[in-house]
């Protein structure tokens, strides 16, 4: 199951998931499995609005590190951490890095340069003034690493240009797809291998202030071999933190080595927006599939991400198309959902949260019966082993209401979610950054309660935690999971058929 770079030992991702929307007591039926990741922006980042998405259903609250100072982001955290309390909805919060993101430089008087198909145009690095017939681009490189015939994409593929010819001072190429260009548009090169670094001196920064505060998540942006969640995961090391790490993939390159990353990483988000800029449109939904089932295979979470329903930053309703890629990604068993513009600017964003809860719940009432089989049920894993037995039972006796796992570290709840059992999973932690963190799991339902340090005791808690959470009504029947010896933090390898309430009569 796991790789020799991430035995299960030291396995960095504690998971516990979704709480909002509370089971009814004894239905047999989850809530919605699928969980939503808002991002944060100047639309929500205010108590009202916040406590608004929190209860229509958000689980995951990102923040975009590409905007904004440090000291903004440590001010929307306290404001996070505020409102989900006062709401009583714990909720994880992702801290994602801008990574190297190459940009142009500015253009001559502020006026933007007009690129007509067939023009030359130059590539120069700063100190360059502008000048007609010029983009800068900040990156020193761009001599060496670029060669003749590579592609040019700016301002997010909707200008083209093909390198013709390379000199010490910059690259000469030719406008193959014209348009207007401004200063402080993206530029990627989808067919050179750039060196650059995976963190900026402003991710770092990021980075020290976030383990400060207490993020629950990074992501990491540009990633392109597993080399760069290597060096992310030094970083954390050296701020005294192993936050789990998300690896957005959104370039080509990464998706040579996409096994390789996700062996190292703790997640993974597929980054539609860059990835569509680096892809023909019909590559994107081939490699989107790929990556959520490589997620599986290396039992990591997946987000989904850009674009989900992005005519609602506009509009109070979603295009039909929209409609459709979000229940196609529930479909597809994608952990998380993610809204970026519609809730960071747009101006719709609880109705967008809403929206989106409503979409993933009528997708999930007629999940397809197929269901996904990455992972590998024969390899020699005790933990995978109870888990798939935990499903079977679920799947093979309609009185069973729920699967309790017991964990410290989130594994077993995680791999759970990764089985896909059609019942709850209650995962009962002690730990609240564990609980956190696990709202990014696909079905899981946390549960925070003091340690327990013996199988009565165990099974004690699951009776009181499920009746007085509502989660189950006496004399309902659970699989319940965990270690043995209890509390000893060892691999998973107990499972017991439980009536609740039923330590009452003992």
């Amino acid at each position: 199951m796991e790789t020799p770079r991430r035995p299960v030992a030291t396995l960095h991702w504690p998971k516990m998931a979704h709480h909002s929307h509370a089971q009814s007591g004894g239905s047999r039926g989850p809530g919605r499995r699928t969980k939503i990741v808002c991002t944060l922006g100047p639309a929500s980042l205010n108590p009202a609005t916040l406590t608004a998405m929190l209860r229509a259903g958000m689980d995951v609250a990102r923040l975009n590190t590409s905007h904004g100072t440090v000291q903004d982001h440590l001010d929307a955290i306290d404001l996070v951490r505020a409102t989900s309390a006062s709401v009583g909805k714990p909720i994880a919060i992702l801290m994602d890095l801008g990574g190297p993101k190459l940009r142009t430089g500015p253009v001559p008087n502020g006026v933007p340069l007009q690129l007509h198909a067939g023009d030359t145009v130059r590539l120069e690095t700063p100190p360059t003034p502008p000048r007609e017939g010029l983009i800068i681009v900040d990156y020193p490189h761009l001599a060496t690493d670029v060669r003749a015939d590579d592609r040019v994409l700016l301002d997010d593929g909707a200008v083209e240009l093909l390198v013709e010819h390379t000199d010490a001072g910059g690259l000469e190429c030719r406008v193959i797809h014209g348009g207007t260009l401004s200063a402080g548009r993206g530029v990627s090169f989808p067919d050179s291998l750039l060196t650059l670094p995976a963190l900026t001196d402003r991710d770092r920064a990021a980075v020290s202030a976030g383990v400060r505060a207490g993020v629950d998540l990074f992501a990491l942006s540009f990633v392109r071999a597993f080399e760069d969640v290597v060096e992310a995961r030094a970083l954390l090391a050296e701020n005294g933190s192993d936050t789990p790490i998300i690896a957005k993939i959104e370039r080509r390159q990464a998706l040579s080595g996409l096994d390789d990353i996700l062996a190292e990483a703790d997640g993974a988000m597929v980054a539609r927006g860059d990835l569509g800029v680096e892809l023909p449109p019909e590559e994107v939904p081939l490699q989107q599939r790929r990556i959520i089932a490589s997620a599986a295979t290396h039992m990591v979470p997946v987000i989904i991400a850009t674009q989900m329903l992005e005519s609602m930053v506009e509009s109070p309703r979603p295009t039909r198309a929209e409609s459709s890629d979000v229940a196609n990604g529930v479909w597809a068993y994608a952990d998380a959902l993610m809204l970026s513009q519609e809730t960071a600017v747009g101006h719709y964003p609880v109705e967008a949260v809403a929206m989106m809860d409503r979409i993933i719940r009528r997708a999930e009432s007629v999940l397809p019966p197929d269901m996904p089989r990455e992972l590998d049920e024969n390899a020699d894993d005790h933990s995978l082993v109870v888990a798939l037995a935990a499903r079977r039972i679920v799947e093979s006796d309609p009185n069973m209401r729920a699967i309790v796992c017991f964990t410290r570290s989130g594994y077993t709840a995680f791999l759970l979610s990764k089985v896909h059992p059609q019942a709850n999973i209650l995962a009962v932690t002690p730990s609240e950054a564990v609980g956190r963190r696990l709202n990014l799991a696909r079905g899981v339902v946390p549960v925070l309660a003091s340690e327990v340090n013996s199988t009565e005791e165990m099974l004690r808690s699951v009776d009181r935690l499920l009746m007085e959470g509502h989660h189950c009504n006496g004399g309902d029947e659970v699989v319940v999971v965990g270690s043995m010896p209890v509390g000893q933090g060892t691999t998973t390898n107990f499972l017991k058929l439980h009536r609740v309430g039923e330590t009452a009569d003992r």
